[in-house]
């Protein structure tokens, strides 16, 4: 899944929402979300999401900006990931199921 959070999406992020993993589905975020701000003022979020009874795995994602993962590494390159970002968001579109 291919996806651009907006502001609204990352200040709503709570502890056992379900949540994009580092692999690119969907997860049980577990522990506490932590926001902050870049200098432009876009916020961001880190947390962790649930990877079976002991285990874990660590996430994050920024307003506006295509959320990378180990499945949008698998198929494609960084400068794709840019171009897929720039027509995503032109288009006012901020989901895309592959």
């Amino acid at each position: 899944m291919l996806y651009i959070p907006t502001r609204t999406d990352i200040e709503s992020l709570t502890t056992g929402d379900l949540a994009l993993s580092c692999f690119g589905d969907k997860a049980k975020i577990v522990g506490e979300v932590v926001r902050g701000k870049d200098i432009n003022g876009k916020i961001f979020a880190f947390y962790y999401t649930r990877m079976g009874d002991n285990a874990r795995c660590s996430m994050s994602m920024k307003e506006d900006q295509l959320v990378r993962h180990v499945g949008t590494g698998k198929y494609f390159s960084s400068w794709q990931l840019d171009l897929i970002e720039a027509n995503m968001l032109t288009n006012g579109e901020r989901v895309r199921e592959l």
